[in-house]
């Protein structure tokens, strides 16, 4: 079995280090709206996830929040879909 990581330095203090970093998908408001940048997790996380959908490039949007705030609900390729916070933690976005 091969394990491939793939992790790109981030210097501060440099013009694209805030731009590519974008912010945790559980930062976003009701109503807000972003583009997937890409999935810090531990492997079988990040592939689950990407199953449901959440790739690099694809839109999505924070729809509503539960009751007790959590799971948050968000609309991804046409389907709203449930996240625990600890999860939505893992998810960078570009608002």
């Amino acid at each position: 079995m091969v394990k491939i990581i793939n992790r790109e330095p981030v210097v501060a203090g440099t013009e694209t280090a805030g731009a590519e970093s974008g912010v945790a998908l559980d930062s976003l408001k009701p109503g807000e709206a972003g583009t997937i940048l890409h999935i810090s997790a531990e492997p079988a996380l990040k592939l689950h996830l990407m199953e449901l959908g959440f790739v690099a490039g694809s839109a999505i949007s924070f729809l509503m929040s539960t009751p007790f705030g959590d799971p948050n609900i968000y609309a991804l390729r046409g389907t709203s879909i449930a996240l625990r916070k600890s999860e939505a933690k893992c998810i960078r976005v570009r608002t």
